[in-house]
């Protein structure tokens, strides 16, 4: 194999740990460990709720910042991502207080923020237009990676969740190492992710994508957060079949790579709807059989999918709204969608306290079912003026 033909793979597979680690692991590895946080702190879902919040107002600043960081080329703002995701979780894993818990996942959570941008510009530069969007598309299936690896080590580490932490942020050292050895040395990152504009929030052809992009962010984040603690509360699931089910999640979102394709053949509009049904009914099943070990999994597998494809559609979406201009689309949906995730668990946790859990999960399903309403329409998809 060339180094011509092996670029794209190298560049793949980097992509690929280091989402792994900053997303599907320093994100999304609170809602696996939860039910022993809860028990170790004896917390409350709308503290639980507050707590999983952090990492993504990390989020939001980093992405805030990433114009001025990509200064230090790809190799560099790559070393701060992976250096922040595995300082983040080690304190995490040595934390023996809330409080340091809550600064590891700030410092965790600001890693996602970081990673991506640098692997997209250098796809751009390094590789085969022909061969990009499949690049980009492995790249961003890293999330579902990450939870599938994650998910197992937090089924080893059981009750002992101060071990699962340090075990990510292992991966996330060996993640960075390589990406530092993948990336090209000397060479400065363009920046792609430009500053918000507030008129692109109010713009009535933006305006229901990055509507969608909220309800979709606010709903998902309550399964992403509270699934687990569901399963094994309301349920009376095991830690190993609620965690595992998680895993299952991460395999199904992997699987649903290849929606870009499938939504230009069948039409944005259709694969938004049938996507944020899938989601909704993921919700309804855990909120209706949170028992059940086989709702649970075919919850698992429609959420996967369903998040997944939601926003692959928001990603075209935005391409086509911002014609000419796809990474302001870009920036937008992903402060939009991290502003869900990121009042999401506050809101259900304090609810749940007062409604009970599965019936914040069957308010997320009506949430994500009325979205469909925000599906893109035909001639909807003219270019916004940015």
């Amino acid at each position: 194999m060339s180094d011509r033909a092996g670029r794209p793979l190298l560049l793949a597979s980097a992509g690929i740990a280091m989402v792994g680690t900053s997303f599907g692991m320093a994100r999304y590895g609170y809602g696996l460990l939860l039910p022993d946080i809860r028990a170790a702190y004896g917390l409350s879902s709308g503290e639980l709720g507050l707590i999983g919040a952090g990492s993504s107002v990390a989020y939001l600043a980093a992405t805030a910042v990433a114009a001025v960081m990509s200064k230090l080329g790809a190799r560099g703002v790559v070393l701060l991502g992976g250096a922040s995701a595995a300082a983040g979780m080690l304190l995490a894993g040595l934390s023996r207080s809330p409080w340091l818990l809550v600064a590891g996942l700030l410092i965790a959570g600001a890693s996602a923020g970081l990673v991506f941008p640098p692997f997209s510009d250098v796809v751009a530069r390094d590789v085969d237009p022909h061969r990009r969007g499949r690049v980009l598309s492995a790249i961003s299936s890293g999330t579902g990676w990450g939870v599938a690896v994650a998910a197992p080590v937090a089924i080893l580490a059981g009750a002992q969740w101060r071990s699962a932490w340090l075990v990510f942020a292992a991966l996330a050292v060996v993640a960075t190492l390589w990406s530092l050895r993948v990336l090209p040395a000397g060479e400065a990152a363009r920046t792609e992710l430009p500053a918000l504009r507030p008129a692109w929030f109010v713009c009535p052809r933006s305006g229901p994508m990055l509507a969608g992009s909220l309800v979709i962010g606010l709903a998902s984040s309550v399964y992403w957060t509270f699934a687990v603690d569901l399963m094994r509360g309301a349920g009376g699931l095991s830690s190993a079949e609620s965690r595992g089910l998680l895993a299952v999640v991460g395999l199904a979102s992997i699987a649903a790579v290849a929606s870009g394709d499938a939504a230009r053949r069948a039409g944005a509009g259709p694969t938004f709807v049938v996507a944020v049904v899938g989601e909704a009914a993921a919700l309804a099943l855990l909120a209706l059989a949170p028992g059940s070990l086989a709702l649970a999994a075919l919850s698992a597998v429609l959420f996967g999918v369903g998040y997944s494809v939601a926003m692959t559609v928001e990603a075209l979406w935005s391409a086509e709204v911002f014609e000419g201009r796809p990474s302001a689309g870009l920036a937008a949906v992903m402060f939009v969608s991290a502003s869900g995730l990121l009042l999401g668990p506050p809101i259900a946790g304090f609810a749940a306290d007062h409604a009970g859990m599965p019936a914040v999960f069957a308010g997320g399903a009506v949430l994500l079912a009325a979205s469909a309403l925000l599906a893109p329409r035909r001639g909807a998809l003219a270019p916004a003026t940015a």
